[in-house]
């Protein structure tokens, strides 16, 4: 499991989600100052807590990796529609800029790219394996 690249990858994804719950991503300035995490709304508090928890839980699927890939897969646009509802908030705020934490909101899908990328090469690797047989 964890001499898999895909479960660094998989580790960082999880992390990132669970630091865009806790830092803020999005601030505007005084006079009304206001920090935005992950928490600001119901939908992205629930989504970014359950992105986080499947990348989570799909590091210990390397048994399985075909249902490893769709999971990351299904992950992946659970990322794109975290992307929106913060586009969301981000619009009905404006005025205001990204703080440093944001970058992992960003960097989520292509974390996940990646493991997809990477889950898929060792899939390659076991059936080649397999054929020498």
């Amino acid at each position: 499991m964890i001499q898999r690249i895909q479960t660094i990858w998989l580790l960082l994804t999880s992390a990132a989600a669970f630091s865009a719950l806790r830092f803020p991503f999005y601030y505007t300035p005084t006079p009304f100052a206001l920090e935005i995490n992950g928490s600001a709304q119901y939908s992205t508090l629930i989504s970014l807590a359950f992105s986080a928890c499947l990348s989570f839980i799909t590091i210990f699927l390397y048994g399985n990796r075909m249902l490893q890939l769709k999971v990351v897969l299904v992950n992946f646009l659970l990322s794109v529609l975290i992307g929106y509802f913060i586009y969301k908030v981000v619009i009905t705020n404006p005025g205001g800029g990204f703080t440093l934490p944001s970058a992992a909101l960003f960097i989520m899908p292509i974390l996940q790219i990646m493991a997809v990328v990477n889950i898929y090469k060792d899939e390659m690797k076991v059936k080649s394996a397999d054929r020498l047989r």
